[in-house]
Formats: structure tokens, C-alpha cells, sequence
């Protein structure tokens, strides 16, 4: 395993969805290796294709995915049959879609802009700052306390991040960011990442939500990065990998070893009590002698 801490989205699938699949079917293609982000050969299947926009996409805790379509004002569902429903209807042109740890939906919505609650109960949380309207949410994504960090790319000539903290209040902690788009909180959420062009800007967040220390994360070559995802860092993978073997006496696959450290985030994020059901794709015997080989480089780094 090699994996980088933070994918940049150069764009999105025209009207269509894609997933790594474990099952060959006909419309099935593979990936290129891209060191950091896709193995070669991995499976690729497309799940959705039609003449609306997908943007936004997340998982739901279910397993299955949600998507926003701004033009219809629509939050479609994928199951895991790939069945497809409607999942929120009348959103105002939703783009942007985050999970809070209580299952609440958060857009960033496009048509009267605004970020706010769509589901359980409908709030918008901003629409202005300082008493100019908004001019352009663009992305959004929800600390483990509750607040958001979003975007507004439509502000010229001055793009800016802001921060709604858990009790409402807003902040912009940032307006000279050429072209803020895609942002993305780092797990343990101490770094806040933002999209600007062919950059990654990475940012310190401090303990009220501002940030300090902007620099330079990662440069991208070709075209500029919109959205932003991160995955399970090799390190909380092996730690999950671990703990099941103390825990359970199985040692899961690396590959589900990275679904089970996401499950203990989103465990330990959750105000109230959660069961959560992870199916484990395969036993761990195969990735032995490789998580020897991490344990002893990792031992050898901080001796």
C-alpha cells in the first residue's frame, strides 16, 4: 500500500458515475496504476449514466451513494442492487452534499444560494456575510463537532472560505484564494485543504476552527482540481488491522482493514451510540508477510 492522504477531482464524469467493482460484467473497464490512488488493473464499472448533471457524490452509512443533480433540484440514491431513487426533492439546486454524524444532510445550494440542512429538517445556515448576499456556495464539509467549511467561488474577485461554527456563527477565514473550490478536512481534522486551480492549499486549523499556516499542499499537473476526497491513511489501516486481531483474534484483509479504521472514526464521532455492520472481504493470511514488512519499516523509522 501507497496511499496519499487526499485525492484531487480534476473533474467529474460528465453525466455519469463510476466504481471500483469486485465482480466482472460487460461494462466493466480497468484502471491505469496511479501510484497513491488506483492500483492498475482495478475493476472500474459504471453505475449511472444520463442527460442531468451528478455532482456531489457521498457515501451513506447504508452502503449505498448519493448524488446531487443541481438542475432538477434533486438528490438521487444508488443502493448497493444499483437501483436508482429519488432520495430529496425541491433542494434548491444542491450541489455540494455532506453527511454530519447524525445522518444530517448538508448542501450547498445553488439557485437562491445558501448553505444549509436539507434532511431531517430543513435550516438554512447562511446566506450572507456581512451583509452582502452569497454569490456562488460551491463545495462544503462538516467537522466531527458539527460546524462547516465552505466555499464561494462565485465571489469576484475574491473567491472565500468560510467556517459556520456549531452554534451558528459565521467567519470567513479566507478571500484572496483565486479559485476556492473543492475542500476536504484531513482525519483527525487538524488540516483543512482547498482546491485553488492546479493547487492543493493546506491550512492549520486551530481549536475555535480558524486556520493558520496557509501553504502550498500539492501541486497538479493538467487541468485544474475541483472536488476533494480523502481515504484511510496506510498507518490507520495497519492500527485497524491490528486491533482486530487483539480484539477478535481475525486478522481482516488490508483492504477491509481500511473500512474498519473508517468505522471506528465515524464510531467515535457519533454523540450517541451507533452498531455499525462491516462485511469483511477476505481473510488477512495474503497480506501477512507485506504487513511484517510495514510493522518493520515503521519500527525502523523511529528507532
Amino acid at each position: 500500500m501507497n496511499s496519499r492522504a487526499v485525492f484531487a477531482i480534476s473533474c467529474l464524469i460528465g453525466s455519469a458515475l463510476v466504481a471500483g467493482q469486485a465482480a466482472q460484467t460487460p461494462a466493466e473497464k480497468t484502471a491505469p496504476n496511479i501510484p497513491g490512488v488506483v492500483a492498475g488493473g482495478t475493476r472500474v464499472q459504471l453505475i449511472w449514466t444520463g442527460f442531468e448533471s451528478a455532482d456531489g457524490i457521498i457515501s451513506a452509512p447504508d452502503g449505498s451513494l448519493l448524488f446531487a443533480q443541481e438542475p432538477a433540484s434533486r438528490i438521487s440514491k444508488i443502493d448497493k442492487d444499483a437501483k436508482v431513487s429519488t432520495y430529496l426533492s425541491d433542494t434548491n439546486g444542491a450541489g455540494a452534499l455532506a453527511l454530519d454524524s447524525q445522518g444530517s444532510v448538508f448542501a450547498a445550494q445553488r439557485h437562491n444560494v445558501s448553505v444549509g440542512i436539507l434532511a431531517p429538517v430543513r435550516r438554512v445556515l447562511v446566506d450572507s456575510y456581512d451583509g452582502e448576499p452569497l454569490t456562488g456556495a460551491n463545495d462544503l464539509v462538516v467537522d466531527k463537532k458539527g460546524g462547516v467549511y465552505f466555499t464561494e467561488s462565485g465571489r469576484m474577485p475574491n473567491p472565500a472560505v468560510y467556517y459556520i461554527n456549531p452554534e451558528g456563527r459565521t467567519t470567513r477565514l479566507a478571500s484572496d484564494i483565486e479559485r476556492a473550490n473543492g475542500i476536504m478536512l484531513n482525519r483527525d481534522e487538524t488540516i483543512l485543504y482547498v482546491t485553488n486551480s492546479e493547487f492543493v492549499l493546506a491550512f492549520d486549523i486551530q481549536p475555535d476552527g480558524s486556520v493558520v499556516n496557509r501553504r502550498i499542499f500539492g501541486t497538479l499537473e493538467g487541468a485544474g482540481a475541483d472536488g476533494l476526497a480523502i481515504d484511510a491513511t496506510d498507518a490507520a489501516a495497519l492500527d485497524a488491522f491490528q486491533w482486530l486481531g487483539r480484539m477478535a483474534g481475525i486478522l481482516p484483509a488490508l483492504e477491509s482493514a481500511h473500512a474498519i479504521a473508517w468505522a471506528r472514526d465515524f464510531i467515535a464521532s457519533r454523540r450517541e451510540p451507533a452498531v455499525v455492520v462491516l462485511n469483511l472481504s477476505g481473510r488477512g493470511d495474503k497480506d501477512v508477510e507485506q504487513v511484517k514488512r510495514m510493522l518493520d519499516q515503521d519500527a525502523g523509522a523511529k528507532s
